[in-house]
Parts: C-alpha cells; sequence; structure tokens
C-alpha cells in the first residue's frame, strides 16, 4: 500500500474541492465538516470533471448531467450515474495530507 503525499492541511480549505492527478489518477480532494475525502474526480456516467461541480452537505453533484455522489463511500445518488466513485483512504500526519493509492 503506497501513501502519497498530495498536500498540506492548508492547501484545502472546508467546503473546498482540490483537483489533482496522483500516480496517473485523477482525484479530487474535499474538505467538509472537518473531514478530508479522495474520490476519483471523473464521473463514472460521462467524462465530466466533478471538481468542477457543486458540493453540498456530503454529496458533490456533477456539472453535466447533475448526477450526486455521496462522499463518504463514493456511491452515486441519482440518475444517469450508475456506478460509484471510486475512494481512496486520507490520513493527516501533522500539517500533511497522504492518500492510499493501491
Amino acid at each position: 500500500m503506497n501513501w502519497v503525499r498530495v498536500c498540506s492541511r492548508q492547501d484545502l480549505r472546508d467546503g473546498e474541492i482540490l483537483s489533482m492527478d496522483v500516480e496517473g489518477r485523477q482525484l479530487m480532494l474535499i474538505a467538509q465538516n472537518g473531514k478530508v475525502y479522495a474520490l476519483d474526480r471523473i464521473c463514472t456516467h460521462m467524462d465530466a470533471d466533478l471538481s468542477m461541480g457543486f458540493l453540498a452537505e456530503g454529496q458533490v453533484t456533477c456539472p453535466l448531467h447533475l448526477s450526486a455522489f455521496r462522499l463518504e463511500d463514493g456511491m452515486a445518488l441519482n440518475p444517469p450515474a450508475e456506478r460509484p466513485l471510486r475512494r481512496y483512504n486520507v490520513k493527516i500526519d501533522g500539517n500533511d495530507i497522504y492518500v492510499q493509492v493501491v
């Protein structure tokens, strides 16, 4: 299991989506209510960039066709998306945020 440092805690404010590429994966980091989530940032329905989407309580909504995905587990909450986003483990060590890339 490979932990990759992706940013510092100051780089990600609560209620913000940070887009990044990590070891060939297109990811987004989201901070909400004191938690940090790492998910694939490309919608499973079409190739829309979810980091350009809308963040609401516990979910991110695709800017293209408005499918919503739950931050906790990446589950698609409404059509047209049916498949979940891949979620990645996150750890915070001091001021550094790491994502586990497998």
